[in-house]
């Protein structure tokens, strides 16, 4: 190889293994490298010369690939930490050989112990890199699971009928309206979500709560919205059920907090034409 060659060679290697290495984002300088390192290695006194380190066309690929893996990656960790390699005196002149560079040049290509240590720790940034890496990946993915259910206990089954006491148009109430009742309050079924077209579907079904106190008399008229204790309702959603939960406050009904005065909370859940009423209690 001639000079210009070695020049070249020695760039391209600072390129690849020093501290600013940056020829994986080249692959037309990393080719070029593997050809040089070729050339290199046919030449019949291809020895090692001090203070150079060669490369072979799998440490070439492992840095094309951006990453150090298996017997790759331990070849050239052993590489970079074998001294013998490396010549402690950057100004030591190579053995010379007849048209060969000359000394100031050899100087130039051979790297020092601190050009080592950045090799080192470029590599060892790559392990790095890939091990932060994998631990994102791995919190991302893993999932911790939510109990859907609290664990309160049931305590009543409630089938929903037709019943005439919620007049249909009354809170959206349809004419083939179910309801059920339980202490004191009524619950009925309300229209669910509709589609643009105004279809709705047997999936998507809602339920509704008020005072049964509050439902208008017969002959009252319905369209009167008024009540003294307001209606409450929830939608279920696809494969999501309707649920409704209701806390113990001043609009519940004195029937109610009779029947449960340890009571916080009471849920609704609607399952085909049942309704399962579960209580939230203060008592442990």
């Amino acid at each position: 190889m001639d000079a210009d060659s070695e020049r070249e060679l020695r760039e391209l290697r600072m390129r690849a293994y020093g501290p600013r290495a940056d020829i994986a984002t080249d692959p037309v300088a990393l080719r070029r490298l593997e050809e040089l390192e070729a050339a290199r290695a046919a030449l019949p006194d291809s020895g090692v010369a001090p203070g150079i380190v060669s490369v072979d066309a799998r440490s070439a690929s492992v840095i094309a690939d951006g990453r150090v893996e298996d017997r790759a990656g331990d070849d050239l960790l052993d590489r970079l930490g074998d001294d013998s390699l490396w010549d402690d005196d950057p100004t030591a002149t190579a053995t010379a050989t007849a048209g060969g560079p000359g000394p100031a040049d050899e100087a130039a290509g051979r790297p020092t112990r601190l050009a080592r240590r950045h090799a080192v720790l470029w590599v060892a940034s790559v392990v790095a890199s890939a091990v932060a890496a994998a631990l994102v990946t791995f919190a991302v993915t893993s999932l911790q699971t939510v109990s859907t259910s609290p664990g309160a206990p049931q305590v009543a089954t409630l089938r929903l009928g037709p019943d005439d006491t919620v007049p249909p148009g009354w809170f959206g109430a349809e004419a083939d309206i179910v309801s059920a009742e339980f202490a004191g309050l009524t619950i009925f079924e309300s229209p669910g979500w509709a589609s643009e077209s105004g279809d709705r579907t047997s999936e998507n079904r809602c339920l509704a709560v008020a005072k049964t106190s509050d439902l208008p008399e017969q002959g009252e008229d319905e369209r009167d919205l008024y009540t003294d204790s307001p209606v409450r309702g929830s939608c279920g959603v696809a494969s999501f059920p309707t649920v409704l939960t209701l806390p113990f406050d001043d609009d519940m009904p004195a029937e109610l907090i009779e029947q449960y005065p340890s009571g916080v909370a009471v849920q609704f859940v609607l399952d085909g034409d049942r309704v399962g009423v579960f209580l939230d209690s203060s008592e442990e």
